[in-house]
């Protein structure tokens, strides 16, 4: 009877035992008991098997979510590289591009003979600025159109410097142009835009705001009047504008592209420019008549 309650005693707590929870003084009646029953010993040894499948299954498990976590992590950082490359691949075209530009442009904004045309589109005006430049003479002619009529000022000048700005300054005659009056102003020393200052150009100074610039904009080739060109959005100083390919000269700025009602793009622009170069002759300086005009 005894032996029975031991038994009992031994089977309910063989779990403890196992596991390593039993003390000195249990363990000892353990042992003792299972080296006199056979059927506990062989109770013993099928937990202990039990207990190392469950291990094993256990640690197979988290050996498989491991696995499958770590395959999960490193398709993320697989994603997160590409990410990574195609960000700064982007970047890197967008700068080269924009470096390209601005190179080709100070070819054609360092000429001394060019004619530059800008079309200003306002809500109720436009206006048509024209600029004339061989060596020292330049010429500058505005016309402004709107519903209540036409006016043009025209300035004749021949350099004589530069301010403390860099601005380029010139003696000049102006003479404005109006539907009911005609007055020129003689002999007036002032600066006269010319392409390098009145063009909006992509302009690279330096790496860091070449860098800041790739950045912002968004860099896409497209054609504009039929003439090939990238459309750069988003620029710190421009809103948007379509820049040569060829000259690395503005077509257009601040343009807007819209869907029309048949599903296609309009263009609007705001300033549309155009460039003549190497073709301002002597004949392009010779002033106005000036007997016809009331001298200020």
């Amino acid at each position: 009877m005894k032996e029975e309650k031991d038994c009992k005693i031994v089977q309910d707590l063989l779990p403890n035992y196992i596991e390593g929870l039993a003390n000195e003084a249990t363990k000892d009646f353990f042992e003792e008991h299972l080296n006199k029953c056979n059927e506990c010993k062989q109770i013993f040894e099928n937990m202990q098997e039990d207990l190392k499948v469950n291990i094993i299954d256990k640690d197979k498990k988290a050996v498989k979510y491991f696995k499958k976590y770590r395959n999960k992590l490193r398709f993320l950082w697989i994603i997160l590289l590409v990410i990574l490359v195609i960000f700064v691949g982007n970047t890197a075209r967008k700068m080269i591009i924009l470096s390209n530009l601005a190179n080709k442009s100070k070819a054609y904004t360092n000429s001394e003979n060019y004619h530059y045309t800008s079309y200003i589109y306002l809500k109720n005006k436009i206006i048509i600025d024209e600029t004339w430049n061989l060596g020292d003479k330049r010429k500058f002619v505005s016309t402004h159109i709107s519903p209540e009529g036409t006016t043009k000022f025209l300035v004749y000048g021949n350099k004589t410097g530069t301010d403390e700005w860099g601005n380029e300054l010139y003696d000049t005659n102006t003479y404005n142009v109006t539907e009911n009056n005609k007055t020129v102003e003689l002999n007036v020393n002032k600066a006269i835009s010319g392409l390098s200052q009145s063009m909006t150009n992509v302009l690279i100074e330096d790496f860091y705001n070449l860098l800041l610039i790739s950045l912002r904009a968004s860099v896409t080739s497209t054609t504009y009047n039929g003439e090939e060109c990238y459309y750069i959005q988003s620029l710190p100083y421009l809103l948007s504008t379509y820049v040569s390919k060829n000259t690395g000269l503005s077509i257009s700025i601040l343009t807007q592209e819209v869907e029309n009602a048949n599903g296609g793009i309009d263009r609007l622009p705001i300033s549309e420019y155009t460039y003549e170069f190497n073709t301002v002759t002597e004949d392009d300086f010779i002033e106005l008549d000036i007997s016809e005009y009331n001298v200020k």
